[in-house]
């Protein structure tokens, strides 16, 4: 599991270098690669991060839920092993289904936003940092562990956070960034 998720890694990576090089004129070098891509792998890998540390941390500490603001806001441990709002699925098919979404994503940001500006990025590394922070977790866990909970809507996480900024930010700033 772990090698797949090695492997998965490497492909976005070179997705990603792809992406921020396409625009250049010139043959892209190892060099000029680096240059385009050094700070947006940081930046997403600090969200996947950032989304991977607080599951960690829910996961060992919160064993009890934490009232944040009554009952409107509260902090409680949920493992979603179905997808968006809960809905159950079998694992593998929901691996594959994050696969070909992953792929989509890719290719929706490289044919449609201009990658040379800041916001695109930003789109780009909030989408993906929140897709790659779930698939990780059931890569290696089975399930996602949701635990931002509101009063009439299915808990959710950090990378759903990640997730629906990134496109909230694409849909606001679509004709700034579109190609």
């Amino acid at each position: 599991m772990v090698e797949k998720g090695r492997n998965l890694a490497t492909k976005i990576y070179t997705n990603l270098t792809f992406l921020y090089n396409e625009r250049i004129q010139r043959k892209p070098t190892l060099k000029t690669m680096t240059k385009e891509v050094q700070k947006p792998t940081l930046f997403l890998l600090i969200c996947v991060l950032a989304d991977q540390l607080t599951k960690l941390l829910v996961a060992k500490f919160l064993v009890t839920p934490i009232h944040v603001i009554g009952n409107f806001l509260i902090l409680e441990k949920n493992l979603n092993t179905g997808i968006a709002f809960g809905i159950k699925i079998n694992q593998s098919v929901i691996m594959i289904l994050t696969l070909v979404l992953l792929i989509f994503i890719l290719r929706i940001l490289k044919s449609e936003l201009n990658m040379k500006k800041t916001i695109s990025k930003v789109v780009a590394i909030f989408i993906l940092g929140g897709a790659l922070g779930n698939f990780l977790d059931r890569l290696l866990y089975g399930s996602v562990i949701d635990f931002i909970s509101i009063k009439y809507w299915p808990t959710f996480n950090l990378a759903d956070i990640f997730i629906v900024v990134g496109v909230g930010l694409a849909a606001v700033f679509y004709k700034k960034i579109r190609k």
